[in-house]
């Protein structure tokens, strides 16, 4: 090494004794700078190292940059650091960091395998205690040492243990390949503190790894959690996507569940016409968004229309962090800022093989960095609506073939009882007309005789009358006498009041005939304009048998108000049928009630009188109200909402097939076009009111 201050020399007096003493004064003046200066730069590359140490947080940056600058400063020809294999037992190992000479190898490509490490210098180096080696081949190094110190090419070496705590966790060394070299006391301390920072660097950097490894374990908890959160989350909204059947519900839900668990301003469900343009059919928004269901106008993308839904037909996300640095999107960047939408991500919604539509969610104020799972949960929330889509149209399918067969059904039910009900009247039709026919023989014979009986008992009066007063002779003393004896005065009075009373009552079957003839009216199919009390006087005529002739000695006052209008337009054999079904009820609702009130009573006669009070009036110039109210026994209230149902009856089985209000209902709605309605008034009276069009429409 030249000293430092050998300049100084030339400028030194002459004399020997002085020259002498002034250069030995010199080469100690130039030894303890030089190491001042060593010691300056030693302890400059010392801070470096651990200022280094310090700011770093890579462990392998720090070696490798602390071997390259002790080489430097030592001038030596490699230095490496060496770290022991964990669990070998010290007799494994490998260089981790190196600076090295350009003429020489490098060790870090090797694995070093010294098995008489452990038994020769494990022990020492534990210790903390250092070996410096100025020659291999002049120190005590066992044979298989020195073996892969040549391998090496190492003629010198000084090496540092490095302690990890108490372990030994390697080797700071420091090799002199082309000569053999003696170590300096200040290289060996300065190699010690470097050793000792090297200590603080491996703790610092367990530190960093473990603090690294419990962040990645946090992190991969906080992404384990957000995934089972978005799991769930899908499973939530799948599980209420399959729940309901109804379409606009499934999307509501979908929207706004989505909304919610991305945290976005906007998710919408867009749908694709024939021409692949699209509108959007349901949306969740943000508070403060505007709204584009039903405001926005059918969205016309060159680029989907042209392709056919582009690369959403082949079941491909897409997802924009930020409108404006993404390539190609000057066209959809004027349309989007309409939305707004900052960042979009979109999934499509397949109906079958077919797109159907698009799964939008979108960032409206800020750019956003969207996450893999984020794309994906959108991508499985389409492919769920896809899949409920396709249940909502089989659920529609099955619905309507459901309502197809219930309608069929209902409509199988009500012909059968029209075809029953019209069969049954058309057999009482021909039977009361065949009953009417034969009775109306003998009453047209028998009321047909009855002039020519009262003029020829007339005459026959007359002629016994004449008798009656002409003188008798002794020879008819008997005939007067048996005259007297038969009560002549009598005859003649009571035998007109019979022929009377015989016309009265061919009259009275006359009328009945008439009547049953005109209600039963089976050939009356078509449409006729009738006098509407017609109708319910000849009903009333046909049950008057059961008006009075009630027990008791009571009958059941029936009280006309009717209106005057003008014949309706009817079909009138089924009126007839609706009058005689209703009044019916009313006979056997006051027979019911009687028998209550009689009960109660005792037998004694308390009870109030029975009665049907029958109402018509015009109301509106186009239709005519029939009212037919009585006061029996009523209505129970929780029979109100099933009194039209088919089959239904609050009778006992002794009194027929039912209240004949179902076909009454259809003949007054559906044949009429008119309204029924049957309920209880504040008297607790039953009350049955029917409207009927005076002229009918087309049915």
């Amino acid at each position: 090494m030249i000293p430092r201050c050998q300049y100084f020399m030339s400028n030194r007096p002459n004399s020997n004794r002085q020259f002498n003493t002034l250069q030995h004064a010199a080469y100690q003046l130039a030894s303890c700078t030089d190491q001042l200066f060593e010691q300056i730069d030693q302890q400059h590359t010392l801070n470096n190292i651990i200022d280094r140490i310090r700011s770093s947080l890579d462990l392998d940056i720090v070696l490798t940059t602390t071997a390259k600058e002790i080489r430097q400063l030592l001038n030596a020809d490699r230095v490496g650091v060496f770290c022991f294999t964990p669990g070998s037992g010290w007799d494994e190992g490998e260089f981790v960091a190196e600076d090295v000479a350009p003429e020489f190898p490098s060790a870090m490509a090797a694995k070093v395998y010294d098995h008489c490490f452990g038994s020769q210098f494990a022990t020492y180096y534990t210790q903390g205690r250092v070996q410096a080696v100025a020659d291999i081949y002049d120190g005590e190094l066992s044979n298989c040492h020195i073996q892969i110190l040549e391998q090496f090419q190492v003629r010198a070496n000084l090496i540092v243990p490095v302690l990890k705590g108490e372990e030994l966790w390697g080797l700071l060394c420091i090799h002199q390949c082309s000569n053999p070299r003696r170590w300096q006391l200040s290289e060996i301390e300065f190699i010690q503190k470097i050793s000792g920072h090297f200590a603080i660097a491996l703790q610092q950097s367990d530190y960093l790894q473990q603090l690294q490894e419990q962040a990645t374990l946090r992190a991969q908890a906080q992404a384990q959690e957000k995934a089972l959160i978005r799991q769930k989350a899908l499973v939530k909204i799948t599980t209420r996507i399959r729940q309901s059947f109804e379409w606009e519900i499934i999307c509501k839900t979908a929207t706004e569940e989505v909304r919610q668990l991305l945290e976005l301003d906007r998710v919408t469900i867009y749908r694709f016409n024939s021409d692949w343009s699209g509108d959007f059919m349901f949306e969740s928004i943000a508070n403060g968004c505007q709204e584009l269901v039903g405001v926005s106008p059918t969205i016309k993308d060159i680029y989907l229309m042209e392709t056919k839904g582009g690369c959403y037909a082949n079941n491909e996300t897409f997802a924009i962090p930020d409108i404006y640095e993404a390539e190609d999107l000057d066209y959809h960047v004027k349309l989007l800022e309409e939305f707004p939408a900052r960042a979009y991500a979109i999934a499509p919604i397949f109906q079958d093989n077919k797109l159907w539509g698009l799964l939008t969610g979108c960032q409206n104020s800020a750019p956003r960095q969207w996450q893999v799972d984020e794309i994906e949960l959108l991508a499985q929330v389409g492919e769920q609506l896809g899949i409920a889509l396709k249940q909502s149209q089989f659920v529609q399918e099955i619905q309507a073939q459901s309502e197809e067969l219930k309608q069929a059904l209902q409509d199988l039910e009500t012909s059968q009882i029209h075809l029953i009900q019209n069969e049954k009247m058309a057999s009482l039709g021909q039977l009361v007309a065949g009953i009417a026919h034969e009775i109306n023989n003998p009453v047209n014979y028998i009321y047909g005789n009855l002039y020519h009986f009262d003029q020829y008992l007339t005459d026959l009066l007359t002629v016994i009358n004449y008798y009656r007063h002409l003188e008798f002779s002794p020879t008819t003393n008997n005939s007067k006498k048996d005259l007297e004896d038969i009560d002549i005065d009598f005859i003649v009075e009571d035998l007109p009041k019979i022929v009377t009373s015989m016309k009265s009552g061919a009259d009275r079957i006359q009328n009945i005939v008439q009547s049953l003839r005109s209600f039963s009216r089976s050939d009356d199919t078509q449409l006729k304009e009738i006098d509407i009390h017609e109708g319910i006087d000849n009903t009333l005529l046909i049950l008057n048998h059961r008006i009075v002739s009630y027990g008791d000695n009571y009958e059941i006052q029936v009280i006309k108000n009717y209106g005057e209008f003008a014949n309706i337009e009817c079909y009138p054999a089924q009126l007839n049928q609706v009058f005689m079904n209703i009044l019916t009820n009313a006979i056997d609702a006051i027979e019911e009630a009687m028998e209550h009130e009689k009960l109660k009573a005792a037998n004694q006669r308390t009870y109030q009188e029975p009665k049907i009070w029958i109402s018509t009036r015009l109301i509106e110039e186009d239709n005519i109200e029939i009212c037919i109210r009585d006061n029996g026994i009523g209505i129970d209230e929780k029979h109100k909402s099933q009194i039209f149902e088919q089959f239904f009856t609050t009778k006992n089985i002794s009194k027929g097939t039912g209240l004949g209000l179902t076909i009454s209902y259809q003949i007054i709605t559906e044949k009429h076009g008119g309204t029924i309605n049957l309920d209880t008034n504040i008297y607790g009276e039953t009350e049955c009111v029917i409207t009927l069009p005076v002229k009918m429409q087309n049915q």
